[in-house]
C-alpha cells in the first residue's frame, strides 16, 4: 500500500544544492559558452547572470526587470511562442550556429517541454548542455497541470504559490524514448535541474512518436507517488558533484570573447 502524503509534505525531502540559477551561471563560465538560448525568460534574472558570446533569449511576453545583457557580447529576443521560433527559420538565421547551452523553462505541462527539447535539440551540437527546470517538484500540489488549482492546494503550506506543473514526466519519456541520452538529475533549490548530455541532433524519435508519447503520458497519473518513483530510480546528484562532471566541457575554442570580454 502507498502511504498517502500529505499537501505540506515533501516527496524526497527539499532539494539543498546551490540555486539553479547559480548552477547556470558557474555552468555557463565554466564552459565559456559562445551560444546560450533560454526559453521562459521572464523577467530576465537567469538570463543575466549567464556568461556568452551570444544569449538568445524567447518568451511570448517579456518582464525584463534585469540587465540581461550583462556579460554577453550580443543579445537576441523573440517575443514569440517556442513553437513559433523553432518553426521560423528566418528568426533562427539570427542565432548564427549551433547551441552550446540551452536552459528550457517555458509552459510547465510535459507536452509543451517535449516540444521543446527536441526543438532544441536539433539546433544543438553532440557536445552540447540542455538543462531543463522544474522537473523535480518537492510537494504534489504544485506539480497540478493547472497553475491556480496547484495555488490552492498549495495554501497553508511552505511551498504556497510554487508551481512545476507535470514537466516532471520529461524524465521518464526520455528514459523510456531516448535511453542514448545522458539525463543528470541535479538537487537545485528549489524545484531541480534535469541536465541532459550526449545528445543527437539528427534523431528524430520524439517528434515522430510525439502524439503516441502525448497520449502515453497523459495516462501516468501526476500524483506524488509517481513522482517518488522518478526519485527511486534516478540518483539526484548534488550541484557541486554536476558542476564537477561538466568541469571538462569548453566551447571556448569556437571563439575567444571571453578574453575580449574580461578585457
Amino acid at each position: 500500500m502507498t502511504a498517502t502524503i500529505e499537501p505540506g509534505q515533501t516527496i524526497a525531502g527539499e532539494h539543498q544544492g546551490e540555486h539553479y540559477g547559480t548552477v547556470l551561471a558557474r555552468l555557463s563560465r565554466n564552459a565559456a559558452v559562445q551560444r546560450y538560448l533560454e526559453v521562459g525568460v521572464a523577467f530576465g534574472d537567469i538570463f543575466s547572470g549567464i556568461a556568452c558570446r551570444h544569449g538568445i533569449a524567447v518568451d511570448p511576453e517579456f518582464q525584463l526587470k534585469t540587465n540581461i545583457a550583462a556579460n554577453k557580447a550580443r543579445v537576441s529576443l523573440f517575443q514569440v511562442m517556442s513553437d513559433v521560433f523553432f518553426a521560423n527559420l528566418s528568426l533562427r538565421r539570427h542565432v548564427g550556429g549551433r547551441i552550446d547551452l540551452a536552459f528550457l523553462d517555458g509552459m510547465h505541462l510535459f507536452e509543451f517541454l517535449l516540444r521543446d527539447f527536441f526543438n532544441t535539440e536539433a539546433i544543438c551540437r553532440r557536445d552540447s548542455i540542455i538543462v531543463m527546470h522544474d522537473c523535480l517538484p518537492v510537494a504534489e500540489p504544485m506539480a497540478d497541470r493547472d497553475p491556480m488549482q496547484a495555488g490552492i492546494r498549495g495554501r497553508g503550506t511552505p511551498f504556497a504559490d510554487w508551481w512545476t506543473g507535470d514537466v516532471w514526466k520529461i524524465v521518464p519519456i526520455l528514459k523510456r524514448y531516448r535511453p542514448d541520452l545522458d539525463v543528470m538529475l541535479v538537487d537545485a533549490a528549489p524545484t531541480g535541474l534535469v541536465i541532459v548530455t550526449g545528445l543527437d541532433p539528427s534523431s528524430r524519435t520524439l517528434k515522430t512518436n510525439y502524439d503516441a508519447i502525448v497520449e502515453e503520458f497523459s495516462r501516468l497519473p501526476n500524483t506524488a507517488a509517481e513522482i517518488a518513483q522518478v526519485y527511486a530510480e534516478h540518483p539526484i546528484v548534488p550541484t557541486t558533484e554536476a558542476l564537477r562532471r561538466l568541469s571538462g566541457r569548453s566551447y571556448a575554442h569556437r571563439g575567444g570573447w571571453l578574453q575580449r570580454l574580461k578585457g
